[in-house]
């Protein structure tokens, strides 16, 4: 592309302040006698683009890894560049030395150990052309259309192994020799020497790399000529960064055979142009920057054949960046399928490094069987190797089976009943002895958690061997429990007897059993309180005010018992369903007891007051199922509160409503 700097145009900021040196510059370059000095112009390797010797490497992308011991390779990149080289002046160019050019590299490499590597690199132009120079641009006066390059050795080392993913490192050096042509902007007439170091990093299917390098000429060459304003090539700084992607991650390639690659590579001057380029215009020329794109394709059966095609775009205008090259690179790295050498091909062979036994057992798969029998005894100590058997004192009976007279699979010598048919425990004890079932359910004994009582086969836990009477452990036997899987209720109606209660009305009868008004709740006022049914007659049992949050009684509650063992009185029965039915309607309110403490001894009437708070909010709980529906709290916490009974207090709380009152303190247990 155009070269950028102080004395040739290009798109650098530095465009006004050498604008009126740019007519001055061209026409002594113009004006240049043909006899120029006895130096050959430009002498110096313009080519930005050299592709590596190792088989697995990209256009610009360089693995860490090297091909192992001897693996040779060789291979051929065939690239067209447009416009490499270009000096222009405001914005329009003057000569264009290099303006088409088709090149030829031949490579060949071969691995050092595990971790070494060696290759050459052989450039050559086949076809190259531009414009007419003058003799301060090239000691000829076009280029010329064939050239050989520099011939350059190159070595790698392998620092830290990544082809199984993760971190990977080495080492890259590169050293040329003057072999190229001088005028073809292919020789640097002396010689060169470059070191990189080389890091990437391995997702298996994806990688990312970067290099950094440092290059140095051991002559530094100003081109054009000095005295019309030229530029000096000295030392540089190379790098690269690249992205590499296995299109099979994305379903592009089931064979796996590709491989894209993204880079961006170049270098800075080292010197004596603007030390890395830093804050000097001039070091444009020498700073070239271009995107590689490739696909590597890995061809025939063994993929010992590849291909990269691929192209490289400059991104500015320094010397030797084309507008454009096109890259067909072709390569061979024969090596042997056959790793462990067992004559089972490594496409085959599920060992690749581990070679075949061949003992006439699994010769196929390539791995070694070294017990044929899996008996656990190996092969070559095996005196029965295509039968298990088991180990033995006597070499001629090691590996053998033995004898097994009742036939059950169990040999003798471990067989604790060896004429009896039995079966196989993990106790030896009762290795192969017959099962025992006591109790003729069909479970062994050591197996049944009930080896006495037979288990009742009813599709409920019939695997522990014990009989499960009440399925669902509601107190109702399954023999006569209707629904016996779903925990529920004693009924009278034999029909639904077991099921769960089914209330409704709320009223706390169960519609399947006594409630005579299954749709209509039963109206507390001491008549007819045990039929379910509305009635009209007397004061209200029991009064809500949830205002107040109390309730009102119309009658003093009854307890049967004496001392702290007491219980509700079934008279008292229809106060305690009076106000579950209040809860199941209202399933925001809970309700919280306290029983006022009577008698001279404080212990005892504290005992006696708990347990008749207890003996009613279970009463009142064995109707209402929701946890914390009625809780027993301190005589103190509900004093204030009358109810209708003196040595009883409720206190009614609703959870529905913006600042529902905090539950006082529950009552302690009482004594037993």
């Amino acid at each position: 592309m155009r070269s950028s700097g102080v004395f040739f145009g290009g798109r650098s900021h530095a465009r006004t302040v050498r604008r009126s040196l740019r007519g001055a510059v061209l026409a002594a370059i113009l004006c240049e006698s043909v006899t120029a000095g006895a130096q050959s112009l430009p002498s110096f390797d313009a080519r930005t683009l050299r592709p590596s010797a190792d088989p697995q490497a990209s256009l610009v992308y360089e693995p860490v890894t090297t091909p192992g011991a001897f693996q040779w390779n060789v291979g051929a990149s065939l690239a067209y560049a447009h416009r490499s080289v270009v000096l222009s002046r405001g914005g329009e160019d003057a000569y264009v030395p290099v303006r088409n050019q088709l090149a030829l590299d031949l490579t060949g490499g071969l691995g050092i150990g595990t971790r070494g590597f060696v290759g050459v690199a052989i450039p050559l132009a086949l076809a190259q052309e531009g414009t007419s120079l003058p003799a301060s641009v090239s000691s000829t006066s076009r280029v010329p259309t064939t050239a050989l390059g520099d011939l350059t050795l190159l070595g790698k080392a392998n620092v830290l192994d990544n082809r199984d993913g993760g971190l990977g490192l080495a080492a890259l050096a590169s050293f040329s020799l003057p072999t190229g042509n001088r005028e073809a902007f292919m020789g640097e007439g002396s010689a060169t020497a470059s070191a990189r170091a080389l890091a990437s990093y391995s997702f298996i299917l994806a990688e990312l790399s970067a290099s950094l390098g440092y290059k140095v000429r051991t002559e530094r060459r100003t081109w054009p000529e000095a005295r019309v304003g030229g530029t000096t090539f000295g030392d540089e700084i190379p790098y690269t960064l690249s992205l590499t992607l296995r299109p099979s991650v994305l379903r592009l390639d089931p064979g796996g055979r590709q491989r894209w690659e993204v880079s961006i590579h170049g270098a800075l001057p080292a010197g004596p142009v603007a030390p890395f380029g830093a804050g000097d215009a001039a070091s444009t020329p020498v700073s070239p920057i271009m995107l590689a794109l490739s696909d590597r394709i890995e061809l025939g059966h063994m993929r010992d054949t590849y291909v990269v095609g691929g192209v490289d775009l400059g991104l500015n205008d320094a010397v030797g960046v084309p507008a454009f090259r096109g890259v067909v690179q072709l390569g061979w790295a024969p090596r042997s399928h056959d790793e462990d050498q067992d004559g089972v091909p490594d496409d085959v062979d599920q060992c690749r490094q581990i070679p075949e036994d061949r003992d006439g057992f699994e010769d196929d798969d390539g791995c070694p069987e070294i017990d044929d029998d899996d008996d656990g005894i190996v092969d070559k100590e095996d005196a029965c190797p295509r039968v298990a058997g088991v180990e033995s004192r006597d070499p001629r009976r090691n590996g053998c089976p033995v004898a097994d007279r009742d036939g059950d699979g169990v040999p003798d010598d471990v067989d604790r009943c060896p004429s009896l048919r039995g079966v196989r425990s993990d106790d030896p004890a009762r290795n192969g002895c017959p099962l025992v079932d006591s109790d003729s359910d069909g479970i062994p004994d050591e197996a049944d958690r009930c080896p006495d009582a037979p288990e009742d086969r009813d599709g409920f836990e019939d695997d522990d061997g014990c009989p499960d009477p009440d399925n669902d452990r509601d107190g109702v036997l399954d023999t006569v429990d209707m629904c016996p899987l779903v925990a529920g209720v004693t009924k009278a109606n034999a029909k639904r007897n077991g099921c769960p209660k089914v209330d409704v009305d709320n009223d706390t009868f169960d519609d399947e059993d006594g409630d005579a008004c299954p749709d209509k709740p039963e109206t507390w006022n001491g008549v007819s309180d045990d039929d379910g049914c509305p009635d009209e007659g007397k004061r209200a049992l029991v009064t809500f005010d949830p205002a107040a949050k109390s309730l009102k009684l119309s009658a003093v509650v009854a307890f049967s018992g004496e001392g702290a063992r007491v219980s509700l009185d079934p008279k008292s029965l229809a106060i305690a369903r009076a106000v579950a039915s209040e809860l199941l309607a209202h399933p925001t309110w809970s309700l919280a007891i306290g029983a006022k403490p009577v008698g001279t001894d404080k212990e005892t009437a504290a005992e006696v007051s708990l347990a008749r708070a207890f003996a009613l909010q279970a009463a009142i709980a064995a109707f209402v199922p929701r946890d914390g529906a009625v809780e027993t709290v301190a005589w103190e916490a509900v004093a204030a509160r009358p109810s209708g009974d003196p040595n009883l207090s409720f206190l009614l709380m609703d959870s529905s409503r913006p600042s529902p009152p905090v539950l006082p303190r529950p009552a302690p247990a009482p004594k037993k």
